[in-house]
């Protein structure tokens, strides 16, 4: 199964404790442009888009350089054993989810190329 990339184009979801703290931690995190969180059997992944540097497009260097800090938090906030990886703009068709992944958030109200409707905002 494929992640839906389209924000419009998902499900509604129940709100758990993980999900709240993947929002809380989202809001306080200004780097972070986009995050999922898909609850899977043994663990729980946490997908996050990096806000490029201001020099050009390398999300490389915030991500190497916050990489152990953020999973730490992430693991302490959610209580769970986490996986956190990074995706880049330009493959983002490409996430898979196991079979018994669940979405529980879907977090992009910072990222600039999501454009919400009128009646949305």
């Amino acid at each position: 199964m494929k992640l839906c990339l389209d924000p419009y184009d998902v499900a509604p979801r129940d709100v758990t404790a993980e999900s709240l703290a993947l929002a809380g931690w989202y809001d306080s995190q200004p780097a972070i442009r986009r995050l999922w969180g898909i609850r899977e059997a043994e663990r729980l992944r946490v997908i996050i888009a990096i806000e490029p540097t201001l020099d050009g497009d390398d999300v490389y260097p915030a991500w190497f350089a916050n990489i152990d800090v953020r999973a730490s938090e992430l693991r302490r906030s959610t209580g769970s054993q986490v996986q956190l990886e990074l995706i880049q703009e330009s493959r983002c068709g490409g996430i898979e989810i196991e079979d018994d992944g669940v979405i529980i958030a879907d977090l992009f109200w910072r990222d600039a190329t999501v454009n919400l409707p009128n009646e949305v905002l």
